[in-house]
């Protein structure tokens, strides 16, 4: 099962804020398949689901809306009057709880109905087990997991894996993005990539991963890039192992060379034997209780062909490395460097 091939898309509203017309035309320039019709502001409901019967959107896979995140103008009647448009159409909806006073009026939606975990702001539905106190009043709903909120409220990322835990078989789709000190989206960042990464493990690949960073078309690329590592982390957690037994510029990581290779020795392998290798790096990935264990071999399954690929150049290169800057482990471990 390859990880490296999730399904990527952009919230309309990250691209061309109120004028979704204009983001499905450069969404679909850009060749993805999953995309979320943005009404976060009330203002734009209207339009868009009086819209929605002539929109094209053969293109896409996957396609949800975003409700507003808050109502002033629109009554709660009107918004979910409106949105039986998406009904009709079968199309998921996805809602912040704090949004909901009447759950009777949201009863048709039924698994279509996609409840999102808040953000710090919030005084409901930002942990497990406030929402806990929704899916008892939606039995049937969807999740949808905002990542960048679960990081605002617990930095560590391990709110973000209890709901995963917990609601995992409701997953319906992932919000990613960057978060500011007031909580509206922005880019991602190193650090955010690096704490989805955390969690990406218990994602499962065919989950639809929608980006809310508002980006400007010189930037797409370089954020999906950032996205890609952040859910698709393991090229480089692989890279990080090799490099844990490889990289020998620190002078007590010799000692650890000698011991891989001893057991190297011990297992009759090669080092030209990549995969059997492979086998024998000493862990693969970080691991908590409940987690799923992943090996090295597991990660390997998981990247592109491609991927394998630069990573089979990344190991050589680093093995090349030592023979040439250490001729006393080529000599001390021949069969292995053979």
């Amino acid at each position: 099962m390859v990880f490296s091939s999730r399904k990527f898309g952009f919230s309309t509203g990250a691209i061309a804020k109120g004028d979704f017309q204009s983001a499905l035309l450069f969404i679909r320039g850009l060749g993805l398949n999953v995309v979320e019709l943005s009404a976060l502001r009330e203002q734009e409901l209207p339009r868009l689901m009086e819209a929605l019967p002539t929109l094209e959107l053969s293109a896409f896979d996957y396609i949800s809306i975003h409700s507003p995140s808050r109502l002033s103008e629109l009554s709660e009647a009107d918004a979910v009057n409106l949105l039986h448009g998406a009904l009709r159409k079968k199309i998921p909806v996805v809602v912040h709880p704090d949004t909901i006073t009447d759950p009777g009026r949201w009863s048709d939606f039924g698994p279509l109905l996609l409840i999102e975990n808040l953000d710090k702001r919030k005084n409901t539905s930002r942990t497990t087990e406030e929402l806990s106190r929704v899916f008892e009043q939606f039995p049937d709903a969807g999740f949808c997991l905002d990542v960048a909120h679960a990081r605002q409220v617990d930095p560590t990322m391990g709110e973000a894996a209890q709901m995963l835990r917990s609601y995992g078989s409701k997953l319906r789709q992932i919000h990613a993005s960057g978060l500011n000190s007031n909580s509206t989206h922005s880019l991602l960042s190193a650090a955010a990539s690096f704490a989805f990464s955390e969690i990406s493990h218990l994602i499962p690949p065919d989950v639809p991963i929608i980006l809310e960073s508002p980006v400007s078309e010189r930037a797409i690329d370089n954020e999906l890039a950032f996205a890609r590592a952040a859910f698709s982390p393991w090229l480089q957690r692989l890279q990080a192992e090799i490099d844990d037994i490889f990289a020998l510029g620190v002078p007590y990581r010799q000692k650890q060379i000698v011991d891989f290779l001893s057991m190297l020795q011990h297992t009759e392998t090669k080092l030209s034997d990549f995969e059997r290798v492979l086998h024998q790096l000493p862990s693969g990935g970080a691991y908590k209780p409940g987690d799923m264990f992943l090996s090295s071999v597991d990660l390997f399954q998981r990247l592109t062909e491609t991927e394998k690929s630069e990573l089979r150049n990344f190991y050589c290169e680093r093995v090349n490395r030592v023979a040439t800057d250490f001729p006393s482990l080529r000599e001390q471990f021949k069969q292995q460097f053979s």
